[in-house]
């Protein structure tokens, strides 16, 4: 399907890609109309009302067949489960075209494209990858699972511009053209197990940023990930490794992408130098009567963690739980000398304490802003407090950041 082949589009889920999706669409001039499985009340009013002044019309509390049928093409945000809703069986009987966010902006330009994805790291690897094309190109954007949708920007690129993504397997869930000229798989430990049946599902997704690749483009893999080299058979594109250039996979896999395009490793040291690493990813908050506040956010699972526990060298208190998506708790087993105690919150508090309770001191606390304050009590000096959770937000908050703006809310509140 191509942009001038269909007039009446329906969006579905209404949160940063929806909202990027409907002015696209708009810009587009096509008849727009929103699907959201939440209430209204979930979202701000004025910016629904501005919307529909537009001409986009929105059905919330579900997805109804009269509402989508008519649609000429169906655009799902990254975060909708498809296998989980009505939504594949309203598809399959009408027979309507469906794409995700990515696939579609990805039709409205020529430029080349680097994409990573991976488990853990390939946020902090897109933005470094970004800085040192940037020191270098005077167009180069940054988009993607790290914030941005490709559609908030994708009509502003040229041809000759460089576009960086970060791709999760939600969004390669929903490819059928999307070819990147440069992808990257940084690792992969099990995630998202409440919406994949088993490893080899997620597996299978974060795979497909291969899938259409062709022979004069790059696959750049981990040395280190045995099985994903494995999988080289199913590879079109021409493939390097990086392992250990930096002692880091994210600045190794930055340090070969850019050779890809003749960037030296001076270029990549400049700019790694200078790096002093992301929001809610290992973010100093505070020190507190020589108490260490670490705001880990980012850290949705287990192997997170395990990396913020390896990278962390004094004493601490540990805060975990969030929501459960099927993962292995006790994978932090070996890693827990440093943790004094364990302070735990939310829907999948009850579970974490179940598995690691004979291994470390826990307690389970009602709130993050009890728990955070009972920590620095029980806190001495020199120690730090983590706030990793190893879980998903969707259980009290609406995305990581908003969680890990609120843990630092309340630690400048101490």
């Amino acid at each position: 399907m191509d942009i001038d082949s269909f007039k009446r589009a329906c969006v579905i889920g209404w949160e940063r890609s929806g909202i990027s999706l409907c002015n696209l669409l708009l810009s587009l001039k096509k008849e727009v109309r929103v699907s959201e499985i939440r209430e209204r009340s979930c979202f701000a009013p004025s910016l629904i009302d501005e919307f529909r002044r537009q001409g986009v019309e929105f059905e919330f509390g579900g997805h109804s067949q009269d509402f989508i049928k008519d649609s000429q093409l169906v655009i799902v945000s990254p975060g909708v489960d498809m296998t989980a809703s009505p939504l594949a069986e309203i598809i399959k009987v009408y027979a309507l075209p469906c794409v995700g966010e990515l696939e579609f902006s990805s039709w409205l330009t020529k430029a080349k494209c680097i994409a990573i994805t991976g488990t853990n790291g390939k946020t902090t690897t897109s933005y470094l990858t970004y800085k040192v094309f940037q020191e270098k190109r005077k167009r180069v954007f940054l988009g993607g699972n790290i914030g941005t949708p490709l559609s908030s920007f994708v009509l502003n690129t040229k041809d000759k511009d460089l576009i960086i993504l970060e791709v999760s397997s939600f969004q390669l869930e929903t490819i059928f053209k999307f070819r990147p000229f440069v992808a990257a798989f940084l690792n992969i430990e099990p995630d998202h197990l409440d919406r994949y049946p088993d490893f080899g599902e997620y597996l299978k997704a974060k795979m497909n940023i291969f899938r259409n690749q062709r022979p004069s483009e790059w696959a750049v893999l981990n040395k280190e990930e045995n099985f994903i080299s494995s999988l080289k058979k199913q590879i079109r594109a021409k493939i390097i490794y990086f392992s250990d250039e930096f002692a880091n996979e994210n600045l190794s896999c930055v340090y070969r992408i850019a050779g890809i395009f003749g960037l030296s490793k001076t270029d990549c040291l400049k700019v790694f130098s200078s790096f002093t690493g992301l929001p809610h990813r290992l973010q100093l908050v505070r020190k507190v009567n020589n108490i260490t506040f670490v705001n880990d956010s980012k850290a949705t699972n287990p192997a997170s963690t395990i990396w913020a526990l390896k990278n962390t060298r004094s004493p601490l208190i540990l805060i975990a739980g969030g929501k459960d998506k099927g993962l292995d708790f006790s994978a932090i087993s070996p890693y827990l000398r440093r943790v004094k105690k364990l302070n735990l919150f939310g829907e999948s508090a009850p579970k974490i304490k179940e598995v690691l309770d004979s291994q470390i001191k826990s307690e389970i606390f009602p709130s993050l802003r009890s728990l955070v304050v009972s920590s620095f009590q029980e806190a001495r000096p020199g120690d730090t407090i983590l706030f990793s959770p190893m879980c998903a937000s969707f259980d009290l908050f609406s995305n990581y950041e908003e969680r890990g703006d609120k843990f630092i809310e309340i630690v400048n509140d101490l």
